[in-house]
């Protein structure tokens, strides 16, 4: 018999594999949020909405992956009435009235009453698809509303989709240890860090004198955090206006602060997704950075390649080359020669250009991820006429523009 990769079968260490599934070629994600608990009923899909609504507030672009797929209820929040549509190239989410982003299952269904009567790893295998199938385009913070438990669902997404955080939810019971125990369990397990504790149905004000009512008891929140090194606690009220306007489908009109400092968490989060672009000219490094009409985007996740587009470039020019990369989000250039100019512009909108690369570009990204580049890449320049616009004077008889000439 094999090894099965069960390291409690044969008591060795097996070489970790790395799970991650690439996210659908026109999407980029820069950085995915799970809200996650130990048990039902605490009000994740609630916590997971207002948070995309108050980054989307802040200006940032949201989605929601809905991956509690026999409870969907995130299209209801929204008021998201519709059907998910698709095109060959893959699934659309639907989008809120003001702009976020929306997959669920039950914009999947005929009827949304139907029940979705599957097993486990038939639910999780979907929960995977709303993240290769589905066109997100570019979404800065996509949140991912878990169904309860650590069992099939929120293993796929730790393992298949990666995330960069967790939000824990919980409510002001004794057994919110537990809960809370258990979540943090598994984030550990999963090499993910827990970004903040939400304890939702904490209290309730009285409207005539707003004193707060601990209508489950005293809260015990902060001892629970403490003991496990997190943070960051906001508190959510057991208030009859969320419930209707849920209901209505406008939970987008609520102007709070309750989840404020957790806001603040997520935009001091390192973006994850790096996109890296290479000037190609038939499937081959192009000689030239400013001259170049195409290039290819890959984005690269914890040094994993997890997607990729083409960026076709319309107008020639270091300046107007990089300010296109610059919309499409580039962060780093692996190219041939590129001219000193064009260097020092780069670096003057923190963009990372490193050349010294031929061949095929993902041999460059290889190299990039592998760290196989010489210290003297970083400042490989040309000084050709087709590179600066100038005259060679780099003397090197050795230079790709000398053999040209």
């Amino acid at each position: 018999m094999g090894c099965d990769h069960n390291c409690s079968s044969c008591n060795e260490k097996c070489e970790e594999k790395d799970l991650r599934v690439k996210a659908h070629h026109m999407s980029s994600v820069k950085k995915v949020i799970g809200i996650v608990s130990g048990k039902g009923g605490v009000g994740k899909s609630l916590v997971t909405s207002l948070l995309a609504i108050m980054m989307n507030k802040r200006g940032y672009k949201t989605g929601i992956l809905d991956a509690d797929i026999t409870g969907p209820s995130i299209p209801k929040i929204f008021g998201i009435k519709g059907k998910a549509e698709g095109t060959s190239e893959g699934l659309f989410p639907s989008v809120s009235k003001n702009g976020v982003k929306v997959m669920s299952s039950n914009l999947l269904l005929e009827d949304d009453t139907d029940p979705v009567v599957w097993r486990g790893p038939v639910i999780a295998n979907l929960v995977k698809q709303f993240w290769t199938d589905v066109i997100w385009e570019n979404v800065d913070y996509l949140f991912v509303d878990m169904p309860p438990g650590t069992g099939d669902v929120p293993l796929t997404v730790f393992q298949s989709i990666g995330v960069d955080g967790i939000i824990i939810v919980t409510s002001p019971q004794e057994l919110v240890s537990m809960i809370v125990e258990k979540a943090v369990k598994m984030a550990k397990m999963m090499d993910v860090e827990v970004l903040g504790i939400v304890e939702n149905m904490s209290y309730i004000e009285c409207p005539e004198c707003n004193h707060k009512i601990n209508v489950f008891g005293k809260s015990n929140i902060e001892e629970v955090a403490n003991k496990y090194h997190i943070n960051n606690i906001s508190k959510l009220p057991i208030d009859p206006v969320f419930a209707s306007l849920c209901d209505k489908g406008d939970l987008e009109s609520l102007e709070v602060t309750y989840l404020d400092n957790i806001c603040d968490i997520l935009e001091q989060l390192p973006v994850s997704v790096v996109n890296v672009a290479i000037p190609v000219d038939n499937d081959e490094i192009d000689h030239h950075f400013g001259k170049a009409k195409l290039f290819y985007i890959y984005q690269v996740v914890k040094d994993m390649v997890v997607g990729g587009f083409k960026c076709p470039i319309t107008k020639t020019g270091h300046e107007e080359v990089i300010k296109t990369l610059l919309e499409k989000h580039v962060n780093i250039v692996l190219c041939d020669h590129v001219g000193r100019e064009a260097l020092e512009f780069a670096l003057s909108v923190n963009m990372k250009i490193i050349g010294g690369f031929t061949g095929k570009p993902i041999n460059a990204i290889y190299k990039l991820l592998s760290k196989d580049i010489k210290e003297d890449q970083h400042t490989h320049t040309c000084e050709c006429d087709e590179c600066h616009d100038e005259a060679c004077d780099c003397h090197d008889e050795a230079c790709d523009c000398h053999k040209k000439k």
